[in-house]
């Protein structure tokens, strides 16, 4: 038992000329493996007609599914629907579904549907329209020979519900596969991805099915574990961990070597898994950030129901500002200097004074390009806690661009919430 193939086509020249990147493939490619469909290639187009004909071609052929991005709008670059109506002769018509979907979300914008944004409405003969509920480009579904091809508009929002909503029901319907991808994903920090490796390698049968991959990022790394699993034809949900008894003995492995280092599981983020554990013992947080300029307290407000426990978020930036709203000292400031251990103590017990929080953190770095030295290099950053306990802080030193620097300093601070609220607090 295979999976079916799909090919990706993602159209667009600046996706060539780096003004813009390629998320919706990411989405795409795991909504197909819930229908049991394995991505075996993508393509970046650019924009000429030659270029999308001579891939449709090549994909209609060798894939089951073709999955087209973008090139559906009224602009002289879209040409998507063109090339598609070539390379399949299928010619063009306003179609009336078409013309009423973008009719609908035209007129939502308080605007006039123009000839030129009529363009959108030509569908090639015998496809299926496709209902765009977030924008104005319908998508279509054509079937050529034994190749299902869907062409969905580029912006992510659009394709994202067009896949989820349509493309998804149509082939569940139309394939109907024999297996699913059966994953599950450890998410860790603190241990570089080399490491994790050595960690984890040994828990592997040699013949075993499952899949292993890392990918580090700013966020740390992930390790996903991936098999193609027989998909059971009389439920209508997927196969559980515990219909798996391999993969259900391996996660109980992994969770217990990587422990130390393992924030969550699945798709949970560092500052839901914070907001979680600060909901179940009901404290409040407040934050007094410097290097990171409120990402901390931004991350933390994208968790809906955070204002149960974010009091408040301070960014101090400057030495005058550490000094008159967090109390710190300019003896403090003067002997150890704004980026170090001492401060950011400081800076966290300031702000929970001043806050009557159950918890308080603060962040001082140098994010670079510049402000670095030997003794105080850029990356360097110094972060602080005070809770019931008292206050403790660590020293990091983080690598890579500003953006960089300032992303890892926040996971580290999430963390570092995270852990001293696993401990047991009288």
């Amino acid at each position: 038992m295979k999976p079916f193939r799909a090919d990706i086509l993602a159209i667009g020249s600046e996706l060539l000329h780096g003004g813009r990147v390629d998320s919706n493939s990411i989405f795409i490619a795991e909504m197909l493996a819930h229908c049991g469909i394995r991505v075996g290639r993508k393509i970046s187009l650019s924009d000429e007609q030659g270029d999308i004909q001579k891939a449709l071609r090549a994909s209609s052929r060798q894939a089951d599914v073709v999955i087209v991005m973008g090139g559906l709008g009224s602009t002289v670059d879209d040409r998507t629907r063109e090339a598609v109506a070539t390379v399949f002769s299928r010619p063009l018509a306003i179609r009336r579904k078409a013309i009423q979907i973008l009719s609908r979300q035209v007129q939502r914008r308080g605007r006039t549907v123009t000839p030129l944004l009529t363009k959108q409405a030509l569908i090639p003969s015998g496809a299926t329209v496709l209902d765009n509920l977030v924008g104005t480009a319908p998508g279509f579904y054509v079937q050529e020979g034994n190749a299902h091809i869907f062409a969905l508009p580029g912006v992510p929002r659009e394709a994202r519900a067009m896949m989820e909503l349509q493309v998804q029901p149509i082939l569940k319907r139309k394939l109907r596969a024999t297996v699913f991808l059966w994953s599950h994903a450890f998410n860790t920090m603190g241990l570089p991805e080399t490491e994790i490796q050595q960690q984890i390698s040994s828990l592997f049968h040699p013949s075993s099915a499952i899949d292993l991959s890392l990918l580090a990022s700013t966020k740390g790394v992930k390790v996903t574990l991936s098999c193609w699993r027989p998909k059971n034809q009389q439920s209508i949900q997927p196969h559980k961990t515990t219909d798996f008894p391999e993969g259900k003995i391996l996660i109980q492995r992994i969770q217990e070597a990587l422990e130390p280092w393992l924030f969550s599981e699945g798709e949970e983020t560092m500052e839901e898994v914070v907001g979680r554990l600060l909901t179940s013992r009901q404290w409040t947080l407040a934050l007094a950030e410097s290097c990171t300029g409120g990402l901390i307290a931004h991350r933390l407000t994208d968790v809906p129901g955070s204002s149960a426990y974010l009091d408040r978020g301070l960014v101090t930036y400057s030495n005058k500002a550490k000094q008159e709203l967090l109390g710190v000292s300019p003896a403090l400031l003067r002997k150890h200097g704004a980026v170090s251990g001492q401060v950011a103590e400081a800076m966290a017990k300031g702000i929970r004074v001043k806050s009557h929080v159950d918890l308080a953190v603060s962040v001082t770095g140098i994010a670079g390009p510049g402000g670095g030295s030997a003794k105080k290099p850029v990356g360097l950053v110094y972060m602080a806690i005070d809770g019931p306990q008292g206050c403790q802080s660590q020293r990091c030193q983080f690598w890579g661009d500003r953006a960089e620097i300032k992303f890892r300093s926040s996971q580290a601070a999430l963390n570092m919430i995270r852990r001293y609220l696993l401990q047991p607090h009288g």
